[in-house]
């Protein structure tokens, strides 16, 4: 049994949902997990690790503030266990292979301003919560939706994270951690 690390940062919540699941899967393979949010990992005692999955929200671009400070901070203990990266956005939901470029752009060029490399990398749909966002930021969301081709459902709320793809890349990467010089048993 391994100490797996899930650290996560959200803005509207589905990454904590993303990070969720990946803990609950992680505990059904019979690993310990100990889920934080990258706000209060600066404040949390890591305690040791055998293996961590980092989770952050893309936004214009961008990722968390918080997930880039916490990778700065624990660049060093990270590089010495096997590392996953779930980047959620919606562009990850498209079906246009830009956009899915695009996404994957956006990890590479954190991973460079970290100066650090994830093991595995995931790019998981995101969601939309109306309820969650101000109306500006609601309405690019939907213009940007319309232009793809998706009517958004009249509650507000459309989610897109295929789960069962999140499912088979944790235990892809349980698997290779596992094999990994037995950091993982």
């Amino acid at each position: 049994m391994a100490h797996i690390l899930v650290v996560y940062a959200t803005s509207e919540g589905q990454t904590r949902k993303v990070a969720d699941r990946v803990a609950s899967r992680v505990r059904a393979a019979g690993h310990d997990v100990t889920l934080v949010d990258a706000r209060a990992a600066a404040a949390t005692e890591l305690g040791t690790f055998d293996a961590a999955v980092l989770a952050a929200s893309l936004h214009v671009r961008k990722h968390q503030p918080e997930i880039v400070e916490f990778v700065r901070k624990q660049r060093a203990r990270l590089e010495r266990v096997p590392t996953a990266f779930i980047s959620v956005s919606l562009s990850a939901s498209s079906s246009e292979q830009h956009d899915l470029a695009n996404a994957r752009a956006a990890v590479d060029e954190m991973f460079d301003v970290v100066d650090w490399d994830a093991s595995l990398v995931h790019l998981a749909a995101g969601a939309v919560h109306d309820r969650r966002m101000n109306f500006l930021k609601r309405w690019m969301i939907h213009r940007i939706l319309r232009e793809k081709g998706v009517e958004m459902d009249p509650s507000g709320d459309m989610e897109f994270t295929d789960w069962q793809a999140l499912d088979v890349f944790v235990d892809t990467f349980l698997e290779r951690c596992r094999q990994s010089a037995g950091a993982v048993a």
